[in-house]
């Protein structure tokens, strides 16, 4: 579960409503009742209907259709309804869209490329990065889930992974394979992954005994080229792909012999389409 505390709800519908809707309030139409409903204009992969539901239960709106997120459904599909003043209703309803359309766009995109990638490769792992909008992580992460891939890493605090910057300031590979093995035991049992550039400095850095290499912007030779040479040397160190790995390429990665793909590519495109109706449920004119 991805929790969104109540805080946060509030932080998304304060953005856009910040004192007073003036056109509903200008049309005097804060106090009808009025149902709102959600449905797909494409197939998409939905995401996030937690979260409005929860804007809806914040604002007094009733849930009369819900349907969780990672449900792939086809065009003209309803799957969210709330009751309520029309009012409130038409206040939320641009938070409402801004959530469902990103989310939902980012996990239809992460499901079209853990599909495509497993057709050539069942067990590889697609995992996707931190390169997020900002204040958008939590949303990105459980768009991604939804979708069917991993999250590389989903802070600073979580995994171990040690840039070509940060060896470098050390004096390089040599000392930090040093480094490494004398500050191992405060790892408390995470894994260890190191960037390289070269075949050569994946291979070297593979006698250091950590978890996974992960190789920046490697073509597919020279990944299929280290994984033949660290098979042959017995290594079991994992190989992570990472850099313009995209839905035109994915297919080429998965069967390179990587074990994981880190990609930014579902983050990165057209919104799902929904669209968002709000309707009288009966007439006091």
């Amino acid at each position: 579960m991805i929790y969104f505390t109540d805080q946060e709800i509030d932080q998304l519908i304060t953005e856009d409503v910040q004192y007073v809707d003036l056109t509903t309030s200008l049309l005097r139409l804060e106090n009808k009742p009025a149902r709102m409903q959600i449905s797909t204009r494409e197939p998409a992969v939905v995401c996030c209907t937690e979260e409005v539901m929860k804007i809806f239960t914040r604002t007094g709106i009733q849930t009369t259709l819900f349907t969780p997120s990672g449900e792939y459904l086809e065009k003209d599909v309803k799957f969210l309804e709330g009751e309520g003043l029309s009012g409130t209703l038409l206040a939320i309803s641009r938070t409402i869209d801004n959530i469902l359309r990103y989310t939902s766009g980012v996990a239809t995109r992460t499901r079209l490329l853990v599909e495509k990638a497993r057709e050539v490769n069942k067990n590889v792992i697609i995992a996707t990065t931190r390169k997020t909008i900002p204040n958008t992580r939590k949303m990105a992460i459980k768009a991604v889930k939804a979708g069917g891939a991993a999250i590389h890493r989903y802070g600073l605090s979580e995994t171990i992974l040690v840039h070509r910057d940060q060896y470098r300031l050390l004096g390089g590979l040599d000392k930090l394979a040093a480094r490494l093995s004398e500050r191992m035991a405060q790892t408390g049992g995470k894994s260890i992954t190191v960037e390289v550039d070269t075949v050569e400095d994946a291979l070297k850095i593979a006698e250091s005994g950590i978890d996974v290499i992960q190789l920046d912007k490697f073509s597919i030779t020279d990944i299929k080229k280290l994984s033949r040479e660290l098979s042959k040397a017995g290594r079991k160190v994992k190989l992570a792909a990472a850099g313009n790995i995209s839905i035109k390429n994915i297919q080429d990665y998965a069967a390179s012999g990587a074990d994981i793909i880190v990609t930014s590519w579902p983050y990165n495109g057209e919104p799902a389409d929904m669209k968002i109706s709000i309707q009288p449920i009966y007439d006091l004119y």
